[in-house]
């Protein structure tokens, strides 16, 4: 079975996601910075993600651009996705000892549990996508 279709639309779905969550912080950089600035993590770690965050997104969306990096963008996805929905699991879950704010866009909007239901998915959708192109390198 030719799984090449799939692997493109999944590579498509996590570039729309990638370029919406980089250019939504970079457009609202003043409310990104205020979100990152209220998060559970220590503040100079916002000072930095404010920056990496964006720069590493589009970075995933370049490699999943071209069929000879897609897999590192996917294995990048995955791992991306992975640390995002275990954060907003944390944040569900009550797990930090106050809840943290959405980082803006789409996801401030949502709601947490709604959040950690479309970064599951995500998560899924490039785990599916990291087993597909595994096969067809193999």
């Amino acid at each position: 079975m030719n799984t090449y279709p799939f692997i493109i639309i999944i590579s498509i779905l996590l570039i729309i996601m990638w370029a919406y969550a980089a250019i939504s912080k970079l457009i609202e950089l003043e409310q990104f910075k205020q979100a990152l600035a209220s998060q559970v993590f220590p503040k100079w770690m916002g000072k930095i993600l404010v920056w990496v965050l964006p720069i590493i997104e589009l970075g995933i969306v370049a490699l999943l651009l071209f069929k000879n990096t897609q897999i590192i963008g996917m294995y990048a996805s995955f791992v991306m996705m992975l640390l995002f929905t275990l954060y907003v699991g944390g944040a569900v879950y009550n797990i930090y000892e106050r809840h943290p704010c959405a980082c803006g866009g789409l996801f401030a909007r949502l709601g947490w549990k709604k959040h950690f239901r479309v970064n599951v998915f995500f998560t899924l959708l490039s785990m599916i996508g990291l087993v597909l192109l595994e096969n067809v390198a193999l």
